[in-house]
């Protein structure tokens, strides 16, 4: 399995995410279709085994688990449509964005919650057995970018489910995304932008990084071409934790690695960032972003089907 669910803050966490953290807590992780705890192995960057999450010894998944059919899902999904299971796993392909509001919860408000909670439990535990189903199998909001652009690369023949994010004027994958182009040029609307990364260093300081996007290539004296212009994202991270800016700039560096590797090897996949932010209104070169939410880093090639 390529991902899994944080037992603690329910949210779906990817395999590559965890190559950026040096302590990882092995038992904080369950399977998201079925619940079965898994735990984490060859995550670290010098393991040579391909990083996943598996099962524990002697479990397995329960009868018709989605998470443990999720490869077979991509695999198809790269050949066709599969809008019928996207539809009815929700954790596949998100149908829009929520940011949640970080603010720490006080003893008040807990308490709060707590009363709440026992005031509406009797009136919980009514509702509807068909209910609950729907809501399983319904897709979700999600409050990170990164399993929206999962889905986007996964399911090249499905990019006409919708997709709500808001400031976006667009409502499918398909209208949402925007690769950058060259020549370079300004974009009128928002968008969720991507490009791959460039193998450039990645500039830094307490402020902001730069991180170098592609561009406009031409030969130098050698023969060899070149970025000569190019696309660079922003990133205003001065409000951010020391330890998000760590894990920030390793999951840059390692892509950037990871992309080599790929270029050496002859495969096609390459380092591609996702972000959501503003294009500078004097210089189209630049983008600016600041939302650690709304910024990631996926391997990955994309493809771009016809569409009958």
């Amino acid at each position: 399995m390529d991902s899994a669910r944080d037992k603690k803050t329910k949210q779906i966490v990817y395999i590559d995410q965890l190559q950026r953290s040096d302590k990882i807590d092995t038992k904080n992780y369950m399977c998201w279709g079925c619940g079965i705890d898994v735990y984490p192995s060859s995550w670290r960057k010098e393991n040579k085994k391909r990083p996943s999450f598996n099962r524990m010894p002697g479990t397995e998944h329960k009868p018709g688990c989605d998470a443990d059919a999720e490869n077979k899902y991509i695999a198809q999904g790269q050949k066709k449509s599969i809008r019928n299971i996207l539809d009815a796993v929700p954790e596949l392909m998100p149908n829009g964005l929520k940011l949640i509001d970080e603010r720490p919860i006080v003893n008040s408000e807990i308490r709060a919650q707590g009363i709440r909670s026992s005031s509406t439990r009797s009136t919980s535990s009514t509702i509807n057995d068909k209910d609950d189903e729907q809501k399983k199998s319904s897709r979700r909001q999600v409050n990170t970018i990164r399993q929206i652009c999962r889905a986007f690369i996964s399911y090249p023949y499905d990019r006409n489910m919708s997709l709500d994010i808001s400031g976006i004027n667009a409502d499918t994958y398909m209208t949402v995304f925007k690769k950058l182009k060259t020549p370079i040029q300004y974009y009128q609307e928002n968008h969720v932008f991507y490009s791959q990364l460039l193998w450039n260093k990645i500039n830094f300081d307490q402020k902001q990084i730069i991180i170098p996007l592609s561009g406009e290539w031409k030969k130098n004296e050698n023969g060899e071409l070149k970025p000569s212009r190019f696309y660079k994202l922003y990133v205003e991270w001065d409000k951010w934790s020391k330890a998000k800016k760590t894990i920030f700039r390793k999951e840059l560096e390692n892509a950037q690695k990871d992309s080599q590797e790929a270029f050496n090897a002859g495969n096609k996949e390459r380092a591609q960032v996702f972000f959501i932010g503003k294009q500078d209104i004097k210089n189209p070169e630049i983008f600016y972003a600041s939302d650690f939410r709304l910024i990631c880093v996926i391997m990955g090639y994309i493809t771009y089907p016809e569409y009958n």
